[in-house]
């Protein structure tokens, strides 16, 4: 996508900024809203948090017919990388300052996506929180082989990883369609800023294998299992927080 692009669209989403300090672009999960980071937002206000909805979430804008883009290109791990560096860089040009990001399952994928499609200039470090830099084999986060199937899927799990605010379900399906289509193996080689890999050990969705292979693979990442905790990290740990919150000082 061009950049000028990319930046008008992204200028169109629905963001919320608190805290002061260094940016940290905080991406949220395939079917969830920024609102999924409330839990830890306490521990990282010495952060500038910037907490966007991608496209079919919340406030932000949604596919219509006609639009420049097709329906599952909108809803695509390209599109939302190509905003996420959109946002990145216009944090970078106010801030005069590289930009940390942590993303949550999907926002893992969209940040490791954005890595092979851009480069890593103006990144800072990297939290990679209960995400796969490949889903197929092993993260089966939706099973149904039509995107009917997924919609009705992606209720049962609403409900399951109790997430009050959720995407729309036909941004679900297609951006789940292009998740697991997507090989990021060699964006998380080529990593070379500091990096937090975190996993729940009891996670359904991302087996803890997809995390430990992310902690193996970047260069020199740090590991931090959670123990009794499932792919709703964010929430789950009451340690987490803390743990960020060092790594991002350190």
């Amino acid at each position: 996508m061009h950049t000028t692009d990319a930046s008008r669209r992204a200028q169109t989403l629905e963001l919320r900024e608190l805290g002061q300090g260094p940016p940290l672009l905080l991406v949220h999960g395939i079917q969830g809203t920024a609102e999924a980071w409330t839990p830890l937002l306490p521990a990282l206000c010495f952060r500038r948090c910037v907490l966007p909805n991608l496209p079919g979430r919340g406030l932000s804008p949604r596919w219509i017919p006609g639009g420049p883009l097709p329906h599952d290109r909108y809803y695509h791990l390209d599109h939302y990388a190509d905003l996420l560096r959109a946002l990145l860089l216009a944090l970078h040009e106010r801030h005069g300052v590289p930009v940390a990001l942590a993303g949550w399952s999907m926002g893992v994928s969209v940040i490791l996506n954005m890595l092979a499609r851009h480069g890593d200039a103006y990144v800072e470090r990297l939290v990679l929180i209960s995400g796969t830099a490949c889903a197929t084999p092993g993260a089966a986060w939706f099973k149904g082989a039509t995107p009917q199937a997924v919609v009705e899927e992606a209720d049962a799990r609403a409900a399951r990883l109790g997430l009050k605010l959720v995407a729309d379900a036909d941004a679900v399906a297609a951006s789940w369609a292009s998740v697991r289509s997507a090989d990021l193996r060699s964006a998380a080689r080529d990593i070379r800023c500091p990096t937090l890999v975190v996993h729940g050990e009891f996670d359904e969705d991302s087996p803890v294998s997809h995390g430990r292979w992310l902690a193996e693979h970047v260069p020199e990442a740090k590991w931090l299992p959670l123990s009794g905790v499932g792919h709703a990290a964010l929430g789950a740990s009451t340690d987490l927080g803390c743990s960020l919150s060092e790594f991002l000082r350190s």
